[in-house]
């Protein structure tokens, strides 16, 4: 997710009333996860670092499995059986709107 796209997708999800904290890659994430206090991560499959997208995504299960965890690509189509359970995929191109109200669905009703 390039820098521009992220810090419009940061405001968007700020304005619905959540509290944000962004990272520019996975190992920044993984530092920025280590207190456990996230609800909900939201990453591109594409993004630097030593690990990608879906790298993070195994992390965060095995780390923090009450995580809600979102990913997305405009250059991969993930399916149901693609990513870990509690993961749900957002392809691109998307609007705020629907990732806001992938952010609101109850864990129990998001799909694996």
């Amino acid at each position: 997710m390039g820098p521009l796209i992220r810090y419009a997708a940061v405001d968007a999800v700020e304005q619905d009333g959540f509290d944000v904290v962004e990272a520019a890659n996975a190992d920044e994430a993984l530092v920025l996860l280590q207190d456990g206090s996230a609800d909900a991560v939201f990453t591109d499959i594409n993004m630097p670092g030593s690990i990608d997208g879906l790298g993070l995504v195994s992390l965060i299960r095995a780390r923090f499995p009450d995580a809600r965890v979102i990913v997305t690509s405009g250059h991969v189509q993930l399916g149901h059986f693609d990513l870990p359970s509690g993961a749900s995929f957002l392809p691109k191109p998307y609007t705020f709107d629907a990732l806001i109200k992938m952010l609101k669905v109850p864990r129990r009703l998001q799909s694996a």
